[in-house]
């Protein structure tokens, strides 16, 4: 197969990874579902983070060069996280839909990171979004991160090169969009009813107070 990033120039970057802490937000109502709940059929071979007998599942469809998902990620979700997903409360599920060939190979290299790694690479990513998604040279600029991260470009360059994860990627954004009718990013999924746009911390914190029967 050939390298499908083999035309972007030469160039290098360093870029130092950050994790700063969300202020509180206060909660309000959610806004209101998009349409019907869907079955999103989720597996072990998702990846996903929180009990999987959580009485709550959040499913994400995101892209890593997204603006808004990089916001829903660092500065909406940390406190969803803490407070439901690591209490076991709710279950967290990450679904790729690349937007662009910048994100596909990114999405590629946090797979290839592998299952114990693969959140922490998500979260330097959209940490650092603006940093690498309009570098002169993406693919540069990810391997300088991916290297921070403790993978050999060895491995880097073989990930890029493999077909099976990037054809595993394209398939979930293909099913995303005929089956479930996904159609922007972020759209977040709560037990199955879609929310296109995301939510603030506020809205999914009563929302899922609501569906845990606090509220």
């Amino acid at each position: 197969m050939r390298n499908i990033w083999k035309n972007l120039a030469a160039a290098t970057a360093v870029f130092a990874v950050f994790a700063g802490a969300p202020a509180f937000a206060a909660d309000s109502e959610p806004p209101k579902p998009d349409g019907q709940v869907a079955d999103l059929k989720i597996t072990d071979k998702d990846y996903s983070i929180g009990s999987k007998d959580a009485k709550v599942v959040i499913v994400e469809y995101a892209s890593l060069t997204c603006p808004h998902c990089a916001n829903f990620h660092t500065k909406e979700m940390p406190p969803i996280k803490k407070e439901f997903v690591e209490t076991g409360k709710v279950r967290f599920v990450y679904r790729d839909f690349p937007l662009d060939r910048t994100a596909l190979m990114a999405a590629m290299i946090a797979r290839c990171a592998g299952r114990d790694r693969y959140f922490a690479f998500l979260d330097t990513f959209y940490a650092t979004q603006s940093q690498w998604a309009a570098a002169s040279n993406p693919q540069t600029a990810l391997m300088s991160l991916a290297r921070l991260g403790g993978m050999a470009q060895k491995d880097f360059e073989a990930c890029t090169r493999n077909e099976e994860v990037q054809n595993a990627i394209l398939a979930q954004r293909l099913e995303a969009s005929n089956e479930f009718k996904v159609k922007a990013t972020p759209t977040v999924y709560v037990n199955g009813a879609a929310y296109s746009g995301g939510m603030t911390t506020g809205e999914l914190r009563t929302l899922l107070n609501r569906l845990l029967g606090k509220q």
